[in-house]
């Protein structure tokens, strides 16, 4: 597993596409099937936006949110056209959220974070911003620390820009705002799996006054073979979305 990631960092430093930015490589974490490596999930170096705008790698004061880019890239054993050693059809992946703050009308503290007309609990599905093997990066480039649209290749890859205003903290407690992103072997015929996941989110510290809350401060990424107890819950007790990752589902 070393030698690969070593090889993958060697890849990203040689190969620069031409006028574009490159991928700010932030924490790398394994993915394995059965304990077999199949692959890495890339987490990029996060930067801030205030509400999806005047986005940059250091936070300014009237940064509200935070961004990341995160990509499954799978070796040889976990390629579709590969090995394929966990026989999967496609890779996805699924992200929950868990937040303290003010909600909008039918949203929980802990939801898997996708819009509530979702059928499946999949984030990179449109109108979501993703991409699959060699793409561009989402067209709106407001809320990221680039400009235009430069190419990345992955399997799978979401762009996550989260933020909270003001006015949806609560007085007196800081925000906070936590992800739990996970990678998945999607199959046709059989169950899927949760494969290896991430967890990663950021705070913002109450200051009270005039100032309210400070800017968002991130929290790091922490790599999980497998998905948390929490993570698997909120699929299994989701009234929205009916995904039973453990059985023949469809």
């Amino acid at each position: 597993m070393k030698q690969y990631i070593y090889l993958f960092i060697f890849c990203l430093a040689s190969v620069k596409p031409a006028n574009a930015a490159d991928l700010e490589v932030g924490k790398i974490c394994p993915v394995t099937y059965q304990k077999e490596p199949i692959g890495l999930l890339v987490f990029s170096r996060e930067w801030y936006h205030s509400g999806r705008s005047d986005a940059s790698y250091i936070p300014r004061d009237n940064a509200t949110g935070v961004g990341l880019e995160i990509h499954l890239i799978n070796n040889t054993s976990g390629h579709l056209e590969g090995q394929n050693i966990a026989h999967c059809d496609r890779y996805r992946i699924i992200q929950i959220r868990k937040t303290n703050t003010r909600l909008f009308t039918g949203e929980k503290p802990l939801q898997i974070d996708v819009p509530d007309h979702f059928l499946d609990p999949f984030y990179d599905s449109a109108p979501l911003e993703h991409g699959y093997g060699v793409h561009q990066t989402p067209v709106d480039d407001d809320d990221k620390p680039w400009r235009g649209r430069p190419v990345r290749a992955s399997t799978v890859a979401i762009y996550d820009t989260p933020y909270v205003s003001d006015s949806y903290g609560i007085e007196g407690e800081d925000i906070n705002v936590q992800f739990e992103t996970c990678s998945v072997c999607e199959r046709d015929r059989q169950y899927d799996n949760v494969l290896s996941c991430g967890n990663w989110g950021y705070k913002r510290e109450y200051m009270g006054g005039m100032t309210g809350w400070a800017e968002p401060e991130f929290t790091g990424v922490q790599c999980k073979t497998e998905p948390s107890e929490q993570f698997k819950n909120t699929l299994n007790n989701s009234n929205r979305i009916e995904y039973s990752y453990w059985i023949n589902w469809r």
